[in-house]
């Protein structure tokens, strides 16, 4: 039986313009495991739009996002010392796109993809709650599986991350 290949075809039509403080943006996202950046950078490309953005430094302080050519948001460097002020404007943008808060939490709203591979930790949850009278350490065995869960989600984050970055940067 002979099976042909299908290729999804994607919807990026709004692009990034690759430069130093973009790719700086995103290896402080994959560092951090930022969910919310890739949901606003997924949210972006795949907008339907024909939007080119840019992350430009417009003096030692400050950094502005522009959407074709224009400040979209803008941020100061100092106001968030430990944040990843690229990013955040990014987020921000992303959020007044769709008229929704992405920023409801970093693990909150699961993609299919990070609900299929999360799949056996929800089942051994319902397990161990339906074992909950006759288990012991039930707490300690609960929290173990969710902070497995967690790591999970963390690591897919990182690689989409940077799989981001290189289609982003063709690399």
């Amino acid at each position: 039986m002979q099976v042909n290949r299908i290729d999804s075809p994607t919807n990026f039509k709004s692009k990034f313009i690759p430069n130093s403080v973009l790719g700086q943006s995103f290896d402080r996202a994959a560092k951090e495991q930022d969910r919310l950046f890739v949901k606003a950078v997924k949210a972006i490309l795949n907008d339907g739009k024909e939007d080119t953005l840019e992350l430009q430094k417009r003096n030692p302080h400050y950094i502005n996002l522009y959407v074709n050519d224009e400040i979209a948001e803008e941020g100061h460097i100092f106001s968030t010392l430990y944040g990843n002020v690229g990013s955040d404007l990014i987020k921000k943008y992303a959020n007044r796109l769709s008229h929704t808060n992405r920023d409801a939490g970093k693990y909150n709203i699961l993609s299919e993809q990070e609900k299929e591979f999360l799949k056996e930790d929800v089942s051994l949850i319902k397990l161990l709650s339906e074992n909950f009278e006759s288990g012991t350490n039930f707490i300690d065995n609960i929290q173990k599986v969710l902070d497995d869960m967690k790591q999970k989600l963390d690591n897919n984050t990182k690689k989409e991350v940077l799989e981001l970055k290189n289609l982003i940067f063709n690399k």
